[in-house]
């Protein structure tokens, strides 16, 4: 130890040691400040000290004090200074100071006033490598300071010594934010006594360049060029210089912490505003927040804005405020993809509100959309006032809800699900795809022209979207009342799936049976295997609910009217302008038509049917039909076919007209009665009938008119007409000619016969034979000249009747089938006959009285001969007798006076021979 008195003190120690202390109270601050301020007064009495050690209890440190160098240092700190003492003052030019623990280091100046008890320091800091200035003034009760950087540095958070915050504040404060940071200033003041800092007197500003701010922990930095931080009235602030998340910017957006060293009140408040569309990079910093907004936008613009108040305590709700203005924007609610020309989109807490949003779908949907979406429980209810909705299928409105305000109710926990209540449907909406399932389609009924048009009303309906022009759907229908028939049953049910594209729309039956197919600017394609079909007027026809359509058909039966109905193996059909055209190939029909001799059932034929009129043409054009089936009235034209009419299924309720004209046409009447024809021309109406026919020289007309008048007129019928007519080798060579007039089914006419011979007619066959044999056995002498006779002019023989000329009056009634023949005479070579008779066609009972002339040639030669004439021949000149004939055309029978004739022959004989000189007197006088 060295001391030296030379006026001031000199104080030289290697080594001090204080052993025991007398209080174990920790030193205050004040303390401190304290004890320093008596430094200018010990310095009064010492010029110099220097202690190379001085333990105090734990502690050692060195001291130096030379005339105006100052010098300490020991285990917490290191200074080193140059002192002056101006009147009572300290002046301390600080070399440096260095806090050991906080590695700080401090630069400048200091002045000590003791009496005032103020000390003041002017300098710069630096701590870990940051550095700055820093100004302190202490009182005796406050501490002030200014600090600042003059470098940038990476992080404030040497402040966080100084500040001790609620960790959300310091989180904020300390490392929410990278960059280059310049802490412009951080002034504030210290209660001493107290022992913190007064919040209100604390204002600071740093600006970071090229930061990276983070809102939440679970989001992504918000990078900006230029982050300004102020704090002031206890509120720190960030303001952002043309901020960008992600690809978004985010210009004018900021946080601020107001109450930042509040527990109580303090809450971040994370102010949002951009311009850019409310995409992925926007929904993200909601997702952080635990905000699932269903919403994303993908093009258009918006204007948005977004404040989250989030309070420092976990306990406390946190507030959130939001509105997206969208225009021209293309948005997803969850999977559900739209349109909206205007938005506006408005996010309270967990619920978001489209208020009056005019949306669209693609072209499916457009209307204003009101609706209140919750976040929380992902659900949503509103209501859209529909401007346009409307599925078409070729042009054809499916579903139309044009102008319907609809309740929604929306559930998006997994895909999206819209409930229509009130149309008793649902919308699932997922990835791309858009199913509406209608539950009742009677609800829709109102809606919808198609359904209108197929007067369905019963059933359901699920309609796939993928995109405006792939749409597929499926069907279950009831209560049909379609022109369809299968198996002789109407259809009243059936299922059915359908695809709807650009190109095209099909529909098709799960069997496939009924296939439709419609195409832009073609007219709908109906096909149809195995399906009958009903084309009459009919309030439930095709032809009244379809008006323009394409039919193909296989397998299936075209039903024009409850009496015509016609098979097809196929057929191409036609409707469009309220008629219906076709070419098919018929099949089991049942027309009155043969060819080639046999019956036409199978026809390749083509058709129109127009304003109730039916008209029908065969491939080769020879068979034209024309029906009125308003009028029942139907016109056919023939070449080369054969009209066949069977009596047996006439219907005498039929009040069908037929107009028939046929060309090289024979008629077949009861399949073996044929009527020859060249050409005829046949009116069958309900109250007249006229028939014109021709066969080579043979001319027929038979009318009837409306009054009951009939007329009948055949002309030079010839043996090849009369037979093929009556089906048998009746007749041979000459003519008949027939007249006759009636009225009320009473006719009278006269029958011409000339120059034929009569072949097969099995009554006047056995009665001829009967009569030529019996005079040959009466008399054998008479005979022979008419037997010669006979066989050299060619009369009767066992082959036939041969009459040179006939007449028959008659008359027929055609309601007791009686023909009444009361003059019958005809001449031939052999045997003539002259009589009458009646046949009832009814019971086929036969009553006929004739004479019988016969022994012409006999009777020619001796009436020749003066006196003989008379002798043989008497009176008339001629040798007869009577045959009555009676029983059934089948089974006829005869009575004659043949015997009683031929044994009275030589008793006249010589009763004219007594006679016989007047007779010879008259002869010879004429």
């Amino acid at each position: 130890m060295y001391l030296k008195y030379d006026k001031k003190l000199i104080l030289e120690l290697e080594e001090l040691v204080f052993d025991y202390v007398s209080s174990d109270e920790e030193v205050s601050s004040e303390d401190l400040k304290k004890r320093f301020l008596q430094v200018p007064k010990i310095l009064d009495y010492f010029e110099k000290i220097d202690i190379e050690r001085l333990k105090i209890k734990n502690n050692e440190l060195t001291i130096l004090i030379d005339k105006e160098e100052f010098y300490i240092d020991n285990k917490d700190m290191n200074i080193s200074a140059n002192l002056k003492f101006i009147d009572d003052e300290l002046h301390m030019q600080l070399y440096s100071l260095y806090v050991k623990d906080l590695n700080l280091t401090l630069f400048g100046e200091s002045k000590v006033d003791a009496s005032k008890g103020v000390i003041n320091f002017f300098g710069y800091f630096n701590k870990d490598n940051i550095d700055g200035e820093l100004n302190l003034n202490i009182t005796e009760n406050i501490l002030d300071f200014y600090v600042n950087t003059t470098h940038s540095i990476k992080s404030i958070g040497f402040l966080k010594e100084m500040f001790r915050l609620d960790e959300v504040a310091e989180a904020w404060m300390y490392d929410n934010v990278e960059g280059d940071i310049d802490l412009n200033y951080l002034y504030g003041q210290v209660d001493l006594k107290k022992q913190n800092a007064i919040l209100n007197s604390i204002k600071g500003e740093a600006i970071i360049s090229d930061a990276k701010i983070r809102f939440h922990k679970d989001a992504k930095t918000v990078d900006t060029p230029k982050l300004k931080v102020t704090y002031e009235n206890d509120t720190l602030s960030f303001d952002l210089e043309k901020p960008k998340y992600g690809n978004s910017e985010i210009y004018g957006s900021r946080v601020y912490i107001p109450n930042l060293t509040s527990l109580e009140k303090g809450l971040v408040v994370v102010d949002l505003k951009t311009n850019s569309m409310l995409n992925d990079d926007i929904l993200e910093i909601l997702k952080a927040y635990e905000i699932k907004l269903p919403l994303k936008q993908f093009s258009g613009s918006a204007t948005s804005t977004l404040v989250l108040r989030i309070p420092y305590l976990a306990s406390k709700k946190m507030d959130i405020d939001g509105r997206f203005i969208l225009d021209d924007a293309t948005l997803k609610l969850n999977d559900f993809e739209f349109y909206t020309k205007k938005a506006d989109v408005i996010l309270k807490d967990n619920d978001v509100y489209v208020k009056k949003s005019l949306v669209k779908h693609k072209d499916l949907i457009e209307g204003v959309l009101d609706l209140d979406i919750d976040t929380k429980s992902l659900t949503a209810k509103g209501e859209v006032d529909v401007s346009s909705f409307n599925i078409l299928a070729d042009e054809k409105s499916l579903i139309n809800l044009a102008g319907q305000k609809i309740p929604l109710k929306i559930d998006f926990k997994d895909n999206t699900k819209i409930s229509l209540d009130s149309l008793n449907s649902n919308i699932l909406i997922e990835d791309e795809l858009f199913k509406l399932t209608v539950n009742d389609l009677g609800i829709l009924y109102p809606y919808s022209e198609l359904l209108k048009e197929l007067g369905t009303k019963v059933g359901n309906l699920e309609v796939n979207i993928k995109e405006e022009n792939n749409i597929s759907f499926k069907t279950k229908l009831q209560e049909l009342d379609f022109p369809f028939e299968k198996n002789g049953k109407k259809i009243t049910e059936l299922e059915a799936t359908g695809v709807i594209t650009d190109a095209f729309t099909e529909i098709k039956t799960d069997n496939s049976d009924i296939d439709i197919i419609l195409k832009k600017d073609e007219l709908a394609l109906l096909k149809l295997d195995g399906i009958d079909i009903v084309l009459n007027k009919d309030e439930n026809s095709l032809n009244s609910k379809i008006p323009s359509l394409n039919i193909e058909l296989k397998n299936s039966k075209i039903k024009v009217d409850t009496k015509s109905t016609y098979k097809v193996e196929w057929a191409n059909i036609n409707l469009d302008n309220n008629q219906v055209k076709f070419d098919a190939k018929a099949l089991d029909l049942s027309l009155p038509f043969e060819k080639e001799g046999k019956a036409v059932k199978d026809l390749v034929l083509s058709g129109l049917y127009k304003d109730s009129v039916l008209e029908l043409k065969s491939k080769d054009k020879n068979l034209n039909i024309k029906y009125l089936t308003d009028k029942s009235k139907v016109y056919i034209d023939l070449k080369d076919y054969n009209l066949v009419y069977n009596t047996d299924e006439v219907d005498n309720e039929d009040k069908t007209s037929y107009y028939i004209k046929g060309i090289n046409s024979n008629i077949i009447v009861n399949k073996d009665y044929v009527i020859k024809a060249e050409d005829y021309d046949f009116t069958f109406a309900e109250h007249s009938t006229n028939v014109e026919l021709k066969y080579k020289d043979t001319s027929f007309l038979y009318n009837q008119d409306f009054n009951g008048n009939l007329k009948l007129e055949a002309k030079n019928m010839s043996d090849e007409f009369l037979n093929s007519l009556l089906s048998k080798d009746l007749i041979s060579g000459g003519n008949v000619n027939i007249s006759a007039y009636g009225k009320d089914k009473i006719v009278n006419g006269t029958a011409f016969i000339q120059n034929s011979k009569i072949k097969d007619l099995a009554i006047l066959n056995n009665l001829l034979i009967f009569i030529n044999t019996s005079p040959g056995l009466i008399n054998p002498l008479l005979a022979i000249p008419s037997v010669v006779g006979m066989a050299t002019n060619g009369g009767f023989n066992i082959n036939g009747y041969r009459v040179t000329d006939g007449r028959v009056d008659f008359s027929y009634d055609f309601d007791s089938k009686i023909l009444n023949m009361y003059k019958i005479f005809t001449k031939g070579n052999g045997i003539d006959f002259d009589g009458d008779a009646s046949i009832n066609f009814e019971t086929s009972q036969i009553d006929s009285k004739l004479k019988l002339i016969f022994l012409k040639d006999y009777s020619r030669i001796v009436g020749e001969i003066p006196v003989f004439n008379y002798l043989f021949l008497g009176d008339e000149k001629r040798v007869d007798t009577q045959v009555e004939i009676y029983g059934t055309l089948q089974n006829p029978e005869y009575k004659t006076n043949l015997a009683k004739d031929g044994m009275n022959a030589p008793v006249n004989f010589f009763k004219r021979l007594i006679e016989a000189p007047k007779k010879i007197y008259d002869s010879i006088s004429e």
